[in-house]
């Protein structure tokens, strides 16, 4: 799939989506990770596929709430320009040998090393992790501001080489 045809599912999603919508974009997840095996770089890609303990969120899987929410620690909230994208996941990751993702691991504070993959031109990235056998989605989200553009580009400068 080319990237630059890529368009948010949802017109006008809300910041309180119905159930309808919730559910609608449950289905392409599914559809993406769930329903069929994903093999990223001979790995096959994992979810977290327990019940997540977010208010509101409980019948969904942990790493499905994880992307369409936002927030720290604390309680997350919705957040409609992660969840809009979500069919984005995929195609970003298929497309990670083109010049149209930037691709880079980086060494995090907990010694992790993660590899991001960003879709610059739509300000949206994928952080996966690999945990043999298997690669694991950690976070996908809208870079939605300049701060958040700064702090991605340091950190690409500040990469595994």
């Amino acid at each position: 799939m080319d990237l630059f045809n890529l368009d948010d599912h949802i017109p006008n999603l809300g910041i309180d989506p119905s159930s309808e919508h919730l559910e609608e974009l449950f289905q392409l997840f599914k559809a993406d990770f769930i329903d069929n095996v994903f093999y990223f770089d001979g790995c096959r890609v994992k979810i977290d596929v327990a019940n997540s303990k977010e208010e509101g969120f409980e019948t969904y899987p942990h790493t499905f709430v994880k992307i369409i929410t936002r927030g720290d620690k604390g309680k997350r909230n919705f957040d409609k320009k992660r969840a809009n994208k979500i069919h984005w996941i995929k195609p970003i990751l298929e497309n990670k040998d083109t010049q149209d993702v930037t691709c880079f691991q980086f060494l995090e504070a907990d010694g992790k090393i993660r590899d991001y993959f960003w879709f610059k031109e739509g300000n949206f990235l994928v952080v996966m992790e690999k945990i043999t056998p298997n690669y694991m989605i950690i976070s996908c989200f809208h870079i939605d501001d300049a701060r958040n553009q700064k702090y991605y580009e340091d950190k690409y400068t500040k990469r595994v080489k």
